[in-house]
Formats: C-alpha cells, sequence, structure tokens
C-alpha cells in the first residue's frame, strides 16, 4: 500500500529549461529552517470548488498549530485536519495519534503513536527535504503524453492557471519534500473523516464505483486494530495513459467507517529528480507562500 489517499493535479503546460531552476534537494544545514531547530512551519493551499485557502502548519514540542487563511470564499473547517488526537489501527495495534507528543528537531517530525492502555509505542517521523525554488515558473512542469511521463518540478504555479506562466517564485522559497520512517505499517484517521456508511462494505462498493468507466481495480480488505477485531479496506486504481494510479483507504472502527490515510512502514521515497519524474513542490516556506498568496489574490 502506498501513503494516504492518492490526490493527483489535473495540470497543464509546458517544459522549457530545468537546468537554472532546479537546484536538487538539500541537506539539513540551517539555510533553509523556520530558524528555531524546535520549530517548523510549513505552508500548503486548498482550494474546494471556488474556495481557496492558504494553511499553515507550525511544528514545536508538543505543539501543532494551524492557521487558516481565507483568500477566497470560505474554506469549511471539515476540510481542514485540525484535530489534536487520530486513531491509529495496524495489525493487532491500536494507539493514539496525539499533537501533545509532537517532538521537533531542525526539519525532523517525531510523532510517536501509544498503544491503547499501555505504555508501548510505535516510532513515526517526517523528515522535509528541501529545495530551491527561486526562479521556477510553470515551464518547470511538462506535462508527457501519459502520467508516467511527466518531468519537472510541479508547484501550485500548476494549479492556479490563471496566474500568469511568466511569474516565478522569488529569492528565498523553499519548497519541503516529505519522507516518511514508520516502525509499522498503519491506517490513521480522526473523526472528521466519519462518512456516512453502514459498513466497510458500502463504502468499499462506493470507493469501486469512482470513475465509473470500467477503469480496473483491486481491492483488498485487512484485519487490524486490537486483537484484530476492526478491519480496513484499500482500493486501487491502476494507472492508465490517461491517469496515474489511485488508492483510497477506509476502516471500520466502532459502529462507524472513515475514510483513512495508510502509512506504509517501506514507505517509497518521494521523487527527488526533475529529469526522471515529477518533484511535487506544494509544500512551501513562508517565502513561497507569500508569493503565491499574493498572485492568487491578484488572478482570483
Amino acid at each position: 500500500m502506498s501513503n494516504s489517499i492518492k490526490k493527483w493535479m489535473v495540470i497543464p503546460s509546458v517544459l522549457s529549461v530545468l537546468a537554472l531552476t532546479m537546484v536538487g534537494c538539500e541537506e539539513d544545514d540551517g539555510v533553509y529552517g523556520s530558524g528555531n531547530s524546535n520549530e517548523l512551519e510549513i505552508n500548503h493551499f486548498e482550494r474546494v470548488n471556488n474556495n481557496i485557502a492558504r494553511i499553515e502548519i507550525e511544528y514545536s514540542d508538543g505543539e501543532r498549530d494551524i492557521d487558516v487563511t481565507n483568500i477566497k470564499g470560505a474554506l469549511s473547517s471539515p476540510s481542514i485536519n485540525d484535530l489534536p488526537v487520530a486513531t491509529v489501527l495496524g495489525n493487532n495495534f491500536e494507539g493514539t495519534l496525539e499533537d501533545r507528543y509532537i517532538e521537533v528537531d531542525g526539519r525532523t517530525v517525531k510523532r510517536p503513536i501509544y498503544e491503547k492502555g499501555s505504555n508501548k509505542q510505535l516510532n513515526y517521523q517526517i523528515r522535509y527535504r528541501t529545495l530551491n525554488l527561486s526562479g521556477t515558473d510553470a515551464s518547470s512542469y511538462q506535462k508527457g503524453n501519459r502520467p508516467s511521463d511527466d518531468r519537472g518540478i510541479f508547484t501550485d504555479l500548476n494549479n492556479f492557471t490563471n496566474i500568469p506562466t511568466n511569474a516565478s517564485f522569488p529569492t528565498g522559497s523553499v519548497c519541503y519534500i516529505p519522507v516518511t520512517k514508520s516502525e509499522e505499517a498503519f491506517f490513521v484517521f480522526n473523526d472528521k473523516n466519519k462518512t456516512r456508511y453502514q459498513t466497510l462494505e458500502d463504502w468499499i462498493e462506493v470507493n469501486e464505483d469512482r470513475f465509473g468507466d470500467n477503469q480496473r481495480y483491486s481491492t483488498t480488505t485487512v484485519k487490524v486494530g486490537k486483537d484484530n477485531n476492526a478491519r480496513a479496506a484499500q482500493v486501487t486504481f491502476f494507472a492508465t495513459d490517461e491517469r496515474p494510479e489511485y488508492n483510497y483507504y477506509g476502516a471500520e472502527y466502532g459502529k462507524s467507517v472513515f475514510d483513512a490515510n495508510y502509512i506504509n512502514k517501506n514507505e517509497q521515497r518521494p521523487n527527488e529528480d526533475s529529469f526522471r519524474g515529477v518533484v511535487d513542490c506544494t509544500l512551501v516556506n513562508d517565502v513561497a507562500a507569500d508569493f503565491l498568496e499574493q498572485e492568487i489574490k491578484r488572478y482570483y
């Protein structure tokens, strides 16, 4: 299984030259940090229908603060993962992922998962590698004939296509590439992920029909939780010439069914080479986010 619900952007655009903009991922030398080695701030932008918002997440020891700036319309609260506790289900394991246990060391965010009813914990962390976005514009991404042929650096300049294609990130702009490391594989969800479905079978039936065009898929159901008394499922739509692979995850817990994310023990490292594939650069620092917010306000 792969990480979380796959969201692929519908992306236009043409690539010119990557050599000037592709600097590569850097080690943690302090240049791209947030100033304090025990604090890390990461920004991204969300669009739901005609509502656009900037989401700023600040990690510090024992805290995760979320600041939402509505740029157009108002993004509803259910769209934002701001609850301090999430449920974790693994193989014969039930625990919680809680903000109060967060530890920050430079650009590494450690989030230990504690087993319910015991002191046992699973180690889980995300290390954010960096890439210099200074001078990068929408042409740094090239869409190929098939998703596997796409190349370049994909940023929110490619998501918000009303912004002129010659607009480029200012000096000091940085993107963050998350590298996940987990002691065990697990499903994770919180109360905001609760669905209207009565059973996991109902959730599976609806998700298998997401595309409705006979795209090939497979469904896997597994037992999880304490004594493996809960269930979770993955619906995978295989890649085609027109679409990449999509994965959707759900979990039946208690008397409710939840949309979930999935964290793999052996998570594949995200691509960081723009000549071999797409580098997802939609998580950014304040400099890049301030620029994007200004451009979105101007053109939307």
